[in-house]
């Protein structure tokens, strides 16, 4: 079977994160420049978030025949918000660099932290003799986009909004030069002026990709007249591939684009069911 379809939605109201009584950048105390001199920055929900997702899919699926079974499926899609989550994540802040410029393409309207271009799930179920049965799952992504952050105040504005760095070029690397030193161009990024923001785009640096094959084998074994013990064998990440974390994504650090750390490796599991 073959059945290709396109998946669509929009939202508007959605729930985010934003920083209210934050002065315009400038010179000067930040305090005194304040609509409500007499509070600090103000956290808060607002609800005018706004997104919009489109996927083009194919799925190919062979049903059980001769006790092999086969389905795979591959999803093209584009995920774009002003933010992608009401709290901060790996891949950003979530919260505005300039709370009152968030809809415009040079405010927060970008690339979904989530959004991972393209989508590819494959599953295979082959029966053996005597019960035992052997599955696979195998599923590969392109990386999402992360947003590059500055560590300091930049805009003399005060702590809360997420203020990024200036941009003067495109920092994503070839996939042949991505590496774990240096993920992205870090010389695409600059510091912005004083008590300026920066131009570089939320959400503008892609992140790695990610792939995994799980396996498992599968024993039935009858107990009593309706009694069942099923025993399984599970093997995640079975060829111990390396999927990397995030790079560092603070401009100014240390360790800006450089890559530490990695998602889970290798992993088995038993399990056994019983059934009456």
């Amino acid at each position: 079977m073959i059945e290709a379809g396109y998946i669509g939605s929009w939202t508007l109201g959605a729930d985010n994160a934003t920083v209210h009584n934050v002065p315009s950048p400038g010179p000067g105390n930040i305090q005194s420049r304040r609509q409500l001199p007499e509070l600090g920055a103000v956290r808060a929900i607002r609800f005018d978030g706004r997104s919009n997702y489109h996927a083009l899919t194919l799925r190919l699926e062979r049903p059980l025949l001769m006790g092999l079974a086969l389905s795979a499926s591959y999803t093209l899609s584009s995920s774009m918000d002003d933010a992608s989550s009401p709290g901060a994540t790996e891949s950003e802040a979530n919260v505005p660099q300039d709370v009152g410029n968030i809809f415009d393409e040079t405010g927060e309207w970008a690339r979904s932290s989530f959004n991972h271009w393209h989508l590819f799930v494959a599953s295979g179920t082959y029966l053996l003799s005597y019960n035992f049965r052997v599955s696979a799952v195998f599923l590969a992504r392109s990386g999402a986009p992360f947003t590059v952050n500055l560590a300091t105040d930049r805009a003399n504005i005060g702590a809360g909004p997420a203020q990024r760095p200036h941009a003067i070029g495109d920092a994503n690397l070839p996939g042949g030069k991505r590496v774990t030193d240096r993920w992205f161009e870090t010389s695409a990024f600059a510091l912005p002026a004083p008590f300026a923001f920066g131009t570089a785009r939320r959400n503008s640096v892609i992140g790695p990709g990610y792939a995994t094959l799980d396996l498992a084998l599968a024993k039935t074994f009858r107990a009593g007249r309706a009694g069942q013990i099923a025993v399984r064998w599970g093997i995640f990440n079975a060829v111990n591939r390396a999927n990397l974390d995030l790079p560092n994504r603070i401009f100014g650090s240390e360790n800006f684009g450089r890559i530490f750390s990695v998602k889970p490796a290798r992993e088995m599991q038993v399990g056994l069911r019983m059934s009456f």
